[in-house]
């Protein structure tokens, strides 16, 4: 096919709907990783867990890259291991170190908020480093993903708690490894980039545990504890497997803007858990949330369709009749 579509295969739509699948999977996971580490060592639960998803995504990035025979270089191998460190091992630690000890002084649900600000770092990381443009449309989502966050905190509750820093650190790291691994996917495989963030990151945690001797931690883990580190572990593959051949197809703003619908679903599974009925104020900021996300999609959408309606007629003037 030499049209004006032969260039053209879904490729950005795709990328939407990964990454939309991400943030329904980011929102469960963070909700029952809340439950997931009490009562147990974080670091002893974070470094088993990515361990068997470094483990499962083997078989997925092989075949991901089975039709590629080009090996990796030496700067291959230097971005994948800085990618391990920056968001497969550092950030893991401190954002579940932080989501416990936020937990523990009942602030875990507005700590979770300032990880959903995740998007607005990789918007600025983006412009800077990776040439991306935010268009008016996409400002005015974000605005709206951003203030109907704002509106699912509770008026009450504290705005800073005991982790809420760690959580910080870990969202500032996440946005620059994201951004780190949206230029490396220009060189490398989805597949590739994503068992090297996962499996650098296991080295890295496996040495952390070594060398603050918490090894016997592992061996500590009752039964009920395992079952809810093969649970987590699932989630992260799903996350992963998705997140990153979604970020390959769409822009890093847009690709983390829309991981910010996670939140609305962590806050409506715990309104669910305790049956109480949502405020006014938190309703609205549920349908800011979705409205934002609608209109980022949206212009997203227009913005690929008006590509490929250019490239028709630009193709159509050059056919001779």
């Amino acid at each position: 096919m030499n049209g004006p579509l032969s260039k053209w295969d879904g490729r950005v739509g795709i990328g939407l709907l990964l990454v939309l699948s991400t943030a329904v999977i980011s929102g469960v996971s963070t909700f029952l990783n809340t439950y997931a580490v009490g009562g147990t060592s974080t670091d002893a639960f974070v470094t088993v867990r990515n361990s068997l998803v470094a483990v499962a995504m083997v078989p997925m990035a092989l075949l991901a890259t089975s039709g590629t025979r080009k090996g990796l270089e030496k700067r291959d191998w230097a971005r994948l291991a800085v990618i391990g460190l920056i968001g497969g091992s550092i950030p893991f630690l401190l954002f579940f170190h932080g989501l416990q000890m936020a937990t523990q002084a009942g602030g875990g649900v507005t700590a979770s908020f300032f990880y959903r600000t995740l998007f607005l770092m990789a918007i600025v990381m983006g412009i800077v480093t990776l040439g991306e443009r935010l268009r008016p449309a996409a400002l005015l989502g974000a605005v709206l993903l951003l203030g109907g966050n704002a509106l699912l905190l509770s008026l009450t509750s504290a705005i800073w708690v005991d982790g809420t820093g760690y959580v910080v650190l870990a969202t500032l790291l996440w946005a620059c490894e994201y951004t780190l691994s949206k230029w490396t996917m220009r060189d490398l495989p989805s597949g590739t980039v994503a068992l090297g963030r996962m499996g650098f990151g296991a080295v890295f945690l496996l040495a952390y545990l070594a060398f603050t001797d918490q090894v016997a931690a592992v061996g500590a883990f009752s039964a009920a504890q395992w079952i809810w580190v093969g649970i987590s572990a699932a989630l992260l593959v799903a996350f992963v497997a998705t997140w990153y051949e979604g970020l390959r197809r769409v822009d890093l703003g847009v690709a983390t803007s829309m991981l910010v619908l996670g939140f609305p679903v962590t806050f409506l599974l715990a309104v669910a858990l305790r049956g109480s009925p949502m405020s006014l104020g938190q309703s609205l900021g549920v349908f800011a949330i979705f409205a934002g996300a609608a209109l980022t999609v949206g212009w997203v959408l227009a913005r690929e369709t008006g590509t490929v309606l250019r490239r028709a007629v630009q193709w159509g003037t050059r056919v001779p009749p």
